[in-house]
Formats: structure tokens, C-alpha cells, sequence
């Protein structure tokens, strides 16, 4: 029977070597039963009150739909998952591909297994979480901080007595500088363009932005909001929810009677008198600004860089655009702005001129088909090459294991030996295991129809009119990696240079066609890329 073996450890509650104890007990627990390892699969530092975002466990479900083994090993059924519904699904899953769960302390898993020990986990993990927020909040109280490391402070290390804090003078005095002038008139730009000027690290140890500042109101942080600065500790502005289409942990703010608030004189840096100037400033220009103000997302937003500094194009005021690095920190040299409108207007021009063209096509297709050929051509060879070096190593085995068979060598001195072929030939299994199949032929006759059949609909769309143009940018946008603003001459426009990429317009759906080769989809990331256009100012 072919095994793998399944480990994973919580950053919250031990260490890498757990995984190390995790796959040591799983290989005892194999060898006592007979089983044969093929594979190893771990998560470290991941939760388990979430399967999606454990690439571990999804190339093992992966591998286990193709039927690559029979039974997996780990050390708890906790491992896999800590959630009732997932511990469910994968059972459901598993057992679909005929694969066996075992545990170090149960053996073979069945469904009484999943209803007990998944309801327990689930109330481990809602217990933990009490307990957690139990610790935090009499950390709270002792004047301790439960969070992370703030900018003016320096964590004081002592396993006895966690969440001590100490003020980092050099720190404090940029922090009451930034008070000081703020309370006299300056504006966040120009405080932070002094302090990149002067090349005062900011708190992320690089340049700093106006935004490190002013933070948001609503979620009162920032320096200017942060109130450790004023001597008081606040806790629960916020808690985390595990978002279970994604797995990842999302904010939810919460309302301020649940906050909790604790003084902490010895951790004051800001006067209270400054700290109230700051603050009645702050209400008094706290409208938003027009460049703040929702409006609705352009086709092209997210796509725009400065092609002096390499930061993004964002909106400065109305339509126009202008160096984010230049508004926020004063680090850039380009003081120009250019209209959305004219770049959208722009870039769809040299789309209809250059993107669409016949010759364009028929090259795209023809470097699309060449270079999935010659990938799959190098991954039959590299699967090939693994599969003669793992049938020498088990003839190697073999001669050694008939030598001490016939007497001719000694069983202690060949050991070292047979181990070490032993592993050689287990790293070999792996690798093979996650090797293309050599014996697909992988071709992609209809590359060029999909690409045609595409480009017909953004022509389509193009000739709607206004709005077409923005239809046929929304159905490119996936091709554009950036578009890059380079300065001119003041009396001349901007120029812009797209970048990007044709391969996309040749993705879809994996299918299998009528003779039986198989078709794939999206090209892989190791696909170099044509450029597909560099259009300047005269486009």
C-alpha cells in the first residue's frame, strides 16, 4: 500500500521542529504497518481552521485524485483540519478517491471519527480564541501591550512578562517633531518630504508617505491618531473574522463603547496639550478631499506608473493623474500630470492600430504554439531522465542486496550503503510524482481560433462607440501589466509605453477534443512573455 504523510504546525502554538517530530512518529507508524512512503506533505506556521490557503494539503488532495496513493498518515485528524465542515468535505473527498485516512492515535479513520474529533477541534479553536482575548485584555490592564511593535516604541523581551514596552528616544523625537509642526500649520506633504529629505527612516524603515500620518479616521490610526502617544493603551478597536470562501482573516471594526482604554503614563511621548492642538486640526480638515472622494473605477486604474521613480499614477484631483511618490512622500522629481481620459483614449488607439493587427495575430500564435512545444518537449526529457536514474539506483539495490545475499559482503558494511540508495531512490519517487506524465501529448491545435475569436470580439466591441471602447479595454486589461508615463518637454503630451502580454488571449478552459489530445489551458508562468506594444506620446 502507498502512503504519504501529512504535517502542519500553528505559528501560535509551536515551532518548526514539530513538523520534523510530526513526519519521524508518521514514518514509524508506516514502517509498523508495512506502508510504503511515497510522499511528504507539510504546512508550517498555517492554521487549521482553514483548508484554502494550505498549498500542502492541496497538492496532496491533488496527487489523491490521481490516485498517486492509498492511505494518508498524519499524526491527528486535527493536522487536516480543525473545522467541522472541512474535516467533512475532505473525509467526502477522500474517501470519493479511495484514499484512507490514518492517525497515529485512532488508525483508520471513519465517520464517527470526523463527527467527534472535528466537533472537539472546533471547540478547542473557539476556546483558544477566549482564552487568547482573556490573556490580552489582563495584559491590557497590567499596562502591557497585546499587539505588535509600534513606531516610537522598542519591545522589551521578557518571557515572564510579555507585552512590556520601552521608548525608543530617537523615535520619540521624530514623533514630537511631526506633532509640532503639524500644530503649527505644515502639512502632512511637507513634513514627510522634509524627513525624506533629511533621510530619516520612517516606521517601515524605509521613505516616509503622507499616509503613515494621517492613517484613517475611522479606523484612528496613523501618528497623528495613534493615542500611545498621548500615554493610553486602546484594545478591541477591531476583531478578525476567517473568511470561508478564501481563508484568509478579514477586519471587522468594532463599535467604540466595546473598546477598551488604559492608561499608561510611563509610555507617553506627546504632551496632552499638543495631542488636543493635533487633534482639533485634525477634525477641522478632516472633510475629504476631492481626490479622496469615491467615484467610479476607470478601466484602466491600478495600471499606471511613473516612468521616472517606478511608483503609480493615482488620482490628484478631477480627472488627472499625477506620481503617487510625488503626492504622498515629494520623492519624485515629476511634478506633471496627465488626464485618465487621454490615456484611456490613447492606449485604445494604439490597440485598434498595433494589438489587433492581422501580422500581430498570426506571430503571437505561431511563439505561443513554439513555446508550449518546446516545454513539453524539456519536461518529457526531464521525466525521462528521472526515470533512468531511479532504474539505476534499484539495480543498484539490487546488486548490493544480492551480494550480501550470496555471502560476499558484509550485511554491516553494506547498510550505510542500502540507506543511502534507500533515499535516493524515495527523492527520485518524489520528484516523479510531480513530474508531467511523459506520455501526454500535449499540442494545442485551436490556440489560433480561440486568439481570433477574441480578438473579433474586441474589434466588435470597438466599433460600439465610446462605450465599446471601454468594453474592449475591460476584455484587455487582463494583457496590460502596466502602462508607464514618461515625461516630455512641458509643451508636449506624456508619453506612455504598454506593456503586456498576448499569451492570455490564448487561455481557456482545459478540454479534451475529438481525437483525444488533450488541450491545455493557460500558458505557465514560466512562458516568457511577448511584448505586445511600446507606443510613445505620438500614438
Amino acid at each position: 500500500m502507498r502512503a504519504v504523510i501529512y504535517a502542519r504546525f500553528s505559528s501560535d502554538l509551536q515551532d518548526e521542529r514539530s513538523i520534523a517530530d510530526q513526519v519521524h512518529l508518521a514514518r514509524k507508524y508506516a514502517e509498523s504497518r508495512g506502508l510504503a512512503v511515497v510522499g511528504v506533505y507539510q504546512d508550517a506556521a498555517i492554521s487549521g481552521a482553514s483548508t484554502i490557503n494550505r498549498p500542502g494539503l492541496q497538492r496532496m488532495l491533488a496527487e489523491a485524485a490521481r490516485s498517486k496513493f492509498n492511505i494518508i498518515v498524519t499524526e491527528s485528524l486535527d493536522r487536516l483540519s480543525r473545522s467541522q465542515a472541512d474535516i467533512a468535505t475532505l473525509y467526502e473527498k477522500l474517501t470519493f478517491c479511495g484514499v484512507r485516512i490514518e492517525t497515529l492515535a485512532d488508525g483508520a479513520v471513519s465517520e464517527i471519527h470526523v463527527g467527534l474529533k472535528g466537533t472537539m477541534a472546533a471547540l478547542f479553536l473557539k476556546d483558544l480564541a477566549q482564552k487568547t482575548r482573556r490573556g490580552q485584555v489582563g495584559r491590557v490592564k497590567a499596562g502591557r501591550i497585546p499587539g505588535g511593535k509600534s513606531y516610537g516604541y522598542d519591545v522589551v523581551r521578557e518571557d515572564d512578562d510579555r507585552g512590556q514596552r520601552r521608548i525608543n528616544s530617537a523615535e520619540a523625537d521624530v514623533i514630537r517633531r511631526i506633532y509640532r509642526e503639524y500644530v503649527s500649520g505644515k502639512g502632512p506633504l511637507a513634513i514627510v518630504r522634509d524627513l525624506n529629505r533629511e533621510t530619516i527612516p520612517g516606521p517601515s524603515g524605509r521613505r516616509w508617505n503622507a499616509s503613515a500620518l494621517l492613517g484613517s479616521a475611522k479606523r484612528r490610526n496613523g501618528l497623528l491618531n495613534n493615542e500611545l502617544y498621548r500615554g493610553t493603551i486602546v484594545y478591541n478597536r477591531q476583531r478578525f473574522l476567517k473568511d470561508p470562501a478564501t481563508g484568509k482573516r478579514v477586519s471587522r471594526e468594532n463599535p467604540e463603547n466595546e473598546w477598551l482604554r488604559q492608561d499608561a503614563p510611563e509610555l507617553r511621548i506627546v504632551d496632552e496639550d499638543v495631542w488636543v492642538s493635533v487633534q482639533k486640526r485634525r477634525a477641522e480638515r478632516s472633510g475629504p478631499h476631492l481626490y479622496q472622494q469615491r467615484r467610479p473605477k476607470r478601466p484602466l486604474s491600478g495600471l499606471i506608473y511613473c516612468g521616472a521613480c517606478g511608483a503609480k499614477y493615482i488620482v490628484a484631483t478631477h480627472d488627472y493623474l499625477r506620481c503617487s511618490a510625488r503626492t504622498n512622500s515629494g520623492t519624485c522629481e515629476n511634478s506633471r500630470t496627465v488626464l485618465m481620459g487621454e490615456v484611456e483614449e490613447r492606449v485604445l488607439g494604439a490597440l485598434r492600430r498595433h494589438l489587433l493587427a492581422a501580422e500581430v495575430v498570426a506571430e503571437a500564435v505561431a511563439a505561443y504554439q513554439a513555446e508550449r512545444q518546446r516545454l513539453a518537449v524539456e519536461r518529457m526529457r526531464q521525466r525521462g531522465r528521472l526515470e533512468t536514474e531511479a532504474a539505476e539506483v534499484e539495480r543498484k539495490i539490487m546488486r548490493l542486496l544480492k551480494l550480501v545475499e550470496d555471502g560476499l559482503t558484509d550485511p554491516t558494511v553494506a547498510r550505510p550503503r542500502l540507506n543511502d540508495l534507500a533515499k535516493e531512490r524515495e527523492r527520485l519517487a518524489d520528484a516523479l510524482s510531480t513530474a508531467p506524465n511523459a506520455k501526454v501529448v500535449q499540442l494545442y491545435p485551436n490556440a489560433g481560433e480561440r486568439y481570433a475569436a477574441k480578438v473579433a470580439e474586441i474589434h466588435t466591441a470597438l466599433r460600439k462607440g465610446e462605450k465599446g471602447d471601454a468594453e474592449a479595454v475591460a476584455m484587455v486589461r487582463s494583457l496590460i501589466e502596466r502602462i508607464v508615463v514618461h515625461t516630455t518637454p512641458s509643451q508636449e503630451p506624456m508619453g506612455l509605453e504598454v506593456v503586456g502580454t498576448l499569451s492570455a488571449l490564448l487561455a481557456s478552459e482545459a478540454k479534451l477534443d475529438q481525437s483525444g489530445i488533450s488541450c491545455c489551458g493557460p500558458p505557465q508562468p514560466s512562458i516568457p512573455p511577448p511584448q505586445f506594444l511600446g507606443c510613445s506620446q505620438r500614438e
